[in-house]
């Protein structure tokens, strides 16, 4: 069976249409990578062809078990290049494909999965997609995901039926990492790194790249908190110059800046990043400068992400933050 672990209020809301008779034929899932967006969209290809049709799927019949296996053939995913480019002739093959009907089921269900991510051709995309999504065959279902509905052309956003995957409480992600092999104290540190976002935390267990971004986030985050140039600048040079690296070093810091800013206005905050940075920085910085360099770190996490020289970002960041 396919596990949700919370998001339940996103798979209940299309149960409860198919059972009724209501299928949606466009539907757009959002929220931040790790909250389960391909997940809900995999449960939602299960409630639409189980054998049982009532909208809640058993699970156990042939097409449920080929969907959790990713081997039915009237579910399929739009393929990406390397940096999550969508191609145009592939999107049209996609739409093309749509008027031939269903090799089993009753629908023939297309996910286009991370279209944040098509930054180059997102605009071609959607307008390829376009006349599907406004007169879709009815044994058609397509089904996108992104970060954020407002990348989306308000043609599309209005004819499709948007879901928001959302984090589960701590204590719930806490409590997923270790039903599944994770180790309290690692599990407690995942979820102080990234809260209710269960896909981050598991990739944070596994990955050691991830882990030691958190580290120089925090040694560097520290140095902003004891105002020292040095400290902030070795913490960032010591980090790996490469796009990926950088760019987790700079999503931590965002989030010690958020957490900082919690911490000063009073809020409880077992769980921030840090005890001993965040509460460092809320005692030396108003919530406005944490604001600040919030907003200064996501401005450089947007150079790094346009291709930017990344030997120079090290220098250039402390530059800005202690101009």
């Amino acid at each position: 069976m396919i596990e949700l672990c919370e998001n339940r209020s996103a798979a209940d809301l299309t149960s409860s249409l198919i059972a009724k008779g209501r299928e949606p034929h466009s539907i757009m899932i959002c929220g931040e990578k790790g909250l389960g967006k391909k997940l809900i969209a995999k449960l939602i290809a299960q409630q639409l062809l189980c054998e049982n049709g009532t909208g809640t799927p058993c699970g156990v019949c042939r097409a449920c078990r080929m969907i959790e296996d990713g081997a039915h053939p009237d579910f399929i995913t739009a393929p990406a290049n390397a940096l999550g480019n969508y191609k145009v002739d592939d999107i049209r093959a996609l739409t093309a494909d749509a008027q031939i009907s269903p090799s089993e089921g009753r629908y023939k269900i297309y996910l286009i999965p991370d279209m944040d991510k098509s930054v180059q051709t997102l605009q071609q995309i959607q307008n390829t997609l376009l006349k599907l999504i406004e007169e879709p065959p009815e044994s058609v279902v397509v089904i996108l995901t992104a970060k954020s509905k407002e990348i989306f052309l308000d043609t599309i956003i209005s004819r499709t039926l948007i879901l928001q995957a959302e984090e589960v409480e701590p204590a719930a992600a806490q409590g997923y990492l270790e039903a599944h092999g994770i180790d309290r104290a690692m599990a407690e540190e995942a979820v102080r790194r990234h809260g209710g976002n269960i896909g981050r935390c598991l990739d944070y267990c596994g990955d050691e790249k991830l882990r030691a971004a958190a580290e120089y986030a925090e040694n560097a985050a520290l140095a902003i908190a004891q105002r020292s140039e040095y400290g902030l600048l070795k913490a960032l040079a010591e980090c790996e110059l490469k796009k990926e690296a950088l760019s987790a070093v700079m999503v931590y810091l965002q989030r010690i800046m958020r957490d900082a800013c919690r911490m000063r206005a009073g809020a409880p905050a077992p769980r921030v990043f840090s005890q001993k940075v965040c509460g460092a920085l809320s005692e030396s910085f108003t919530t406005a400068r944490l604001a600040d360099i919030y907003d200064t770190t996501g401005e450089f996490l947007r150079r790094i992400a346009g291709n930017g020289l990344l030997s120079a970002i090290p220098a250039a960041y402390t530059a800005s933050i202690f101009a």
